[in-house]
């Protein structure tokens, strides 16, 4: 079968499609025909060596969408989707025509989203999930900071707080992007460059402040995200790529009884990946949640050229199709 297969760490432009084996599958396993697989940022971290507990040689890549080709009878020509911190890390990824899983790993997918589609759901929907559902406790009637919602975790984040009854306030980089989070829900932005979250936040709630902050920035924005939180508001922190230090004054802390919660999607594998999205399908099925916007496909014969339509960034999940022809 063909895989983006790395056997040492290197520029995205180096990335080449090998021959390799086809995964011989052992019990409690399927093997997957990979239809159509999303890229994201982290699939680039791990080309480039920057996860220090990655597994050298593997296949990489994250999400995927497909057909289960060999398994248990009730399973063989099911579509499924899946995603994992394990995979393409520790373990054979999904940029390539077939994968071999677990067969909890697996779910399936919701009918009326095309392959394509179901392949760009996994790191932002499940990041989105853990940090809103799981860590951050989200109830109905929250106000919730969301930061980077022009982005692919952002935008679903926006979307699940809209479903279960939350008020969004959208952190944005810019003006720029003031187009960008216009998902129902949203009842106010802030701008990083103008600095006025606190602001912001503190209108839009009559004063009150933020039950939940999701940070996807990280340090930059800690203490302005602090300064907006409600007492007993949570902040939920999944990224540092915009600082690894902040300050925080302990005494306000604890007396607004603040919570702080790190999220590292990293940690959740295959089979925990696939639970999160077996609790998402209903949402998608009833359009209370839609996919990102695709804003590129390539057939993984260009997988260079794909990474490097990431890294470059743009509007618009990129997409790698299997079976495509160049």
């Amino acid at each position: 079968m063909k895989a983006i297969y790395i056997q040492r760490y290197g520029e995205l432009k180096d990335l080449k499609v090998s021959e390799t084996s086809t995964p011989i599958i052992e019990p409690g396993e399927v093997l997957v025909k990979v239809e159509a697989s999303g890229i994201n940022p982290s699939d680039l971290a791990s080309v480039q060596g920057r996860f220090p507990h990655g597994v050298l040689p593997r296949i990489v890549g994250r999400d995927f969408a497909g057909t289960v080709a060999q398994g248990p009878a009730e399973l063989v020509g099911s579509k499924v989707w899946g995603s994992g911190g394990d995979l393409g890390i520790t373990r054979d990824g999904t940029h390539a025509e077939f994968i071999a899983l677990p067969r909890q790993a697996v779910a399936r997918r919701p009918a009326n989203l095309s392959t394509e589609q179901a392949a760009t759901v996994g790191v932002p929907f499940i990041t989105a999930f853990s940090a809103l559902v799981r860590h951050g406790q989200l109830k109905k009637d929250d106000w919730v900071i969301v930061s980077g919602a022009a982005g692919a975790v952002g935008q679903a984040a926006v979307q699940l707080s809209h479903a279960r009854g939350a008020h969004v306030i959208a952190l944005v980089r810019n003006s720029s992007e003031c187009s960008t989070p216009e998902a129902t829900g949203v009842k106010a932005i802030a701008y990083s460059d103008q600095g006025n979250l606190e602001a912001v936040t503190r209108e839009a709630t009559g004063g009150r402040g933020a039950n939940l902050a999701l940070n996807g920035i990280g340090g930059s924005i800690f203490a302005s995200i602090v300064a907006s939180l409600a007492v007993g508001g949570r902040q939920v922190v999944y990224s540092a790529a915009g600082g690894r230090e902040s300050t925080l004054d302990i005494l306000s802390f604890y007396r607004n009884e603040f919570a702080l919660f790190g999220l590292d999607t990293q940690k959740l594998d295959a089979t925990q990946c696939a639970a999160i999205l077996n609790e998402l399908t209903p949402m998608f099925e009833s359009g209370a949640l839609k996919p990102s916007a695709i804003g590129e496909r390539y057939p993984l014969d260009q997988a260079a050229e794909a990474y490097s339509r990431v890294a470059a960034g743009g509007a618009g999940k990129v997409v790698l199709m299997m079976d495509a022809e160049k």
